[in-house]
């Protein structure tokens, strides 16, 4: 994967805590602001090794009691209780129940169908989806993968079922339904946001890589 800009940092365990957690909802903030951009976000340290830097930090900041969340982790693995102690959440049997899924294993994900789009008096009730993947692989030309003007942006992410694209463009014309993507390898993170879906459908491609 190539290196992506650090926008923002994030250290957990820091003499400011807080500064820590500040620091990584402005970098989930920046993401999703410009779909398709690279944001670093840096290490968190306490995380168990399931999640990758990005996801753990995702998941910190998101996560809440009132935010139930599904996940493809074995229910006996220590992850399963630092997302219901350490992040404050619960943790739910269905994707159609979660308004946050993280996803360790992309191959073999659930439709994304199978999330909550939100309904039309309530959309920000949508899941909001983290997917790790090994790699990201933007084409050398577009190292930024944004949107802004012409410019096509061209994203490959590593292990995503080969209609993972496809699937993300059929929830298009259910706008505004939809869910938010962010992807997540190591301590990058890519933001698809359904709020700027139709523009970023139009400027870009998302590939799967075996």
């Amino acid at each position: 994967m190539i290196s992506a800009p650090a926008f923002y940092s994030l250290r957990h365990g820091v003499d400011d805590p807080a500064c820590g957690f500040c620091q990584a909802f402005r970098a989930i903030l920046f993401a999703m602001e410009h779909p398709g951009e690279l944001v670093t976000v840096r290490e968190y340290p306490s995380a168990p090794a399931v999640f990758n830097s990005a996801a753990a930090a995702a998941c910190l900041t998101l996560l809440d009691d009132e935010t139930p969340v599904w996940t493809d982790i074995d229910w006996r693995s220590p992850a399963i209780g630092w997302l219901q102690f350490g992040c404050g959440s619960s943790v739910v049997t269905e994707p159609c129940m979660a308004k946050f899924a993280i996803i360790t294993r992309p191959a073999a994900m659930p439709a994304l169908e199978n999330f909550r789009v939100g309904r039309y008096e309530d959309c920000e009730k949508a899941t909001t989806v983290v997917v790790q993947v090994d790699d990201i692989l933007p084409r050398p030309d577009d190292r930024y993968c944004n949107i802004r003007g012409d410019k096509t942006a061209q994203l490959a992410f590593k292990r995503v079922p080969d209609n993972f694209g496809r699937q993300w463009q059929q929830l298009f014309s259910r706008y505004p339904l939809g869910i938010d993507i962010f992807i997540a390898c190591d301590d990058v993170l890519v933001a698809l946001p359904k709020t700027t879906a139709r523009a970023f459908a139009q400027a870009s491609r998302i590939e799967p890589v075996g």
